[in-house]
């Protein structure tokens, strides 16, 4: 197989869950004889995640994110031509992403159709640039449809779960296996309890909101011993942890060490949802209107959420190491499947 062929599919990634997100689809079109090809842009870690996998052909690397409204806009554009070019070459029956803003416009400009995984009611922007234009939305039951239909959607498809379930799936089947000597490699104290964090966004939403883990860490240190690794998502940040005692990791699996971990607690999303469906006793602090995913998982007693340090605190100290695996979650690889597949028949 080569580029050029008339493909069946085409996917984009745009941020490093994607990788793991489509990996389960990935691996069942393999098994089906179904073509596909892989598109991603240079934004974070999502380089290093994509070499984690092994794909029928090498994904391409296709432009970056921007950091100004102005860089943003550029790159987007840019992207855009240096994706129709692919998909003119490939002439994919179906495209399917989660929240890339490019394939949808080149699909939809290229009239091929496309399939959206969206699971962020607040991503107004990125929302209304693409909902509008898409053929079929798959978003989560507990995922805002009132407003994904505010900013264009229609033709909504749903399921029982979060987009982290094919994201811990994807290595609980083995697609990507475990790292089970990661407690080793991090040089963690095998006899005490792990409690990962991970603090609020460096985007535009968080700013200016104080940032309580380092508090949180404080007074976890004076009631247990206990390890605790942090993911500052900048070197400010990353300074105040270090001050703390708290391991700093490098680029590392995430997803391995939740499997491990006693705790969680983060101002984030992606890691709390993560860890919530491993059944981690996981804590959100995140300071803003939290996602319709994260108020569902509550609901299910996966996650708790609050802003309190002392509640917090106590919430890790009662619950740490306590799995709650009591609900079975929906993994949407079977719909995204049967999805893309109405379009291959046609």
């Amino acid at each position: 197989m080569h580029f050029g062929d008339h493909m069946d599919v085409w996917i984009d990634f745009t941020n490093s869950p994607h990788v793991h997100y489509f990996s389960q689809l990935i691996n069942k079109f393999e098994r089906e004889g179904i073509d596909y090809f892989i598109t991603f842009r240079k934004f974070k870690n999502l380089e290093h995640i994509v070499k984690l996998y092994t794909y029928v052909i090498d994904p391409l690397l296709v432009g970056n994110h921007g950091k100004t409204l102005e860089e943003k806009l550029m790159n987007s554009a840019k992207r855009i031509i240096e994706l129709t070019k692919i998909v003119l070459k490939n002439k994919p029956k179906v495209a399917i992403t989660k929240h890339s803003v490019e394939l949808p416009r080149v699909a939809f400009g290229l009239n091929i159709p496309s399939v959206f995984v969206v699971d962020n009611e607040h991503a107004n922007a990125q929302n209304r640039l693409t909902l509008p234009i898409v053929n079929n939305i798959i978003s989560p039951i507990g995922t805002d449809r009132d407003l994904l239909k505010s900013q264009g959607g229609t033709d909504f498809l749903t399921f029982e779960g979060t987009c982290e379930v094919a994201n811990v799936n994807s290595r609980l089947n083995n697609i990507l296996p475990l790292d089970n000597n990661i407690i080793n490699t991090l040089g963690l104290d095998r006899d005490l309890p792990l409690i990962v964090m991970r603090p609020c966004p460096d985007s535009s939403y968080c700013n200016g909101k104080r940032d309580i883990l380092p508090e949180i860490i404080k007074n976890l240190n004076k009631s247990i011993d206990c390890n605790i690794v942090v993911f500052p998502r900048n070197e400010k940040q990353r300074k105040v942890y270090s001050s703390l005692g708290a391991i700093i990791p490098g680029i590392i699996d995430t997803i391995s060490l939740l499997y491990y971990t006693d705790a969680m607690v983060g101002a984030g999303g992606t890691m709390n949802r993560e860890a919530a469906v491993i059944g981690v006793p996981t804590v959100s602090c995140y300071p803003e209107r939290m996602l319709g995913v994260d108020n569902y998982l509550i609901s299910k007693n996966r996650m708790v959420h609050s802003t309190s340090i002392n509640d917090v605190v106590t919430y890790i100290i009662d619950n740490i190491g306590k799995r709650n695996n009591g609900i079975k979650l929906e993994d949407p690889t079977n719909l995204m499947f049967e999805k893309v597949c109405e379009y291959l028949k046609r």
